[in-house]
């Protein structure tokens, strides 16, 4: 089975860019985890098309697409 590519839309992805290095380096774990099986843990099911997946001091929530294979990071909340 092929890594699923990770693609940020415009505000998940500032808010990436915003991240201290602490946070960026647990998202980055987290992002690993997701191409590998973004339906596994540590992703929950919203129930709904969408998941969502905690990692250190925040969570991202993303949809899936099979036909390109990609998780779309649709927000990131820091806490």
């Amino acid at each position: 089975m092929s890594a699923y590519a990770i693609r940020y839309v415009d505000r998940a992805a500032a808010r990436k860019a915003a991240l201290p290095d602490a946070q960026r380096t647990s998202l980055e774990d987290l992002e690993k985890l997701l191409t590998l099986d973004p339906f596994g843990p540590p992703a929950l099911s919203n129930r709904d098309n969408s998941w969502s997946a905690a990692f250190r001091g925040g969570f991202v929530t993303h949809v899936v697409s099979h036909r390109h294979v990609v998780v779309n990071v649709i927000d990131l909340v820091a806490l």
